[in-house]
């Protein structure tokens, strides 16, 4: 095993024999449907660790991290509503006999639509294109990514949240520059 890194060494010696524990405190957090993805992100963050060496209790370390990402998962779960996953299912470009002004708003709410995905973080940009505009299952896009369907949700709420919140931007900027826009503008996408 001389290929390996010195952190994959240590990362093996020091780390892995406690994965049971891990599992257990992520369990205990999130239950066990989540406990793997959690123990997999904190083994990412460890070996991502620059100081690795400095680590005196890498058990303990390891973790408080898990710990922590449980904890930064409870406070985004709280964040986002549920309302916001199916916020992008009220665009409707294609109905059957649009008007004029239908298709013109239409075209403009996609446009910004994709504008605003475009601004999203990459992964979560691709994974929220695939799911709204691709209109692709959770389960297919985690399969084309090579990421846990987990991620994939979490990437919807996430980049669904910052659509909505530039929206909203959008719209208090407009509303400053003409105070005369209606306030149902303000309104989230539902």
């Amino acid at each position: 095993m001389s290929w390996l890194r010195e952190i994959d060494r240590w990362f093996m010696v020091e780390v892995l024999p406690h994965a049971a524990a891990y599992r257990a405190r992520a369990a205990h957090f999130c239950g066990r449907d989540e406990a793997d993805d959690l123990v997999q992100e904190a083994y990412a963050r460890v070996l991502a660790a620059p100081d690795y060496r400095d680590i005196a209790s890498p058990r303990g370390f390891v973790l408080t991290v898990v710990r922590n990402l449980a904890l930064e998962r409870l406070r985004r779960a709280n964040v986002v509503r549920i309302d916001f996953l199916a916020s992008l299912d009220m665009l409707d470009v294609a109905d059957p006999s649009p008007d004029a002004f239908a298709v013109s708003s239409g075209r403009s709410e996609l446009q910004l639509l994709l504008r605003l995905i475009e601004e999203l973080p990459p992964q979560c940009g691709r994974v929220l294109h695939m799911r709204k505009i691709q209109q692709m299952s959770p389960p297919r896009i985690a399969e084309e990514l090579c990421i846990s369907l987990s991620t994939v949700e979490k990437h919807i709420a996430k980049g669904l949240s910052l659509i909505t919140k530039a929206r909203r931007e959008r719209v208090a900027q407009a509303e400053e520059l003409c105070p005369t826009v209606p306030k149902s503008l303000n309104q989230p996408l539902t």
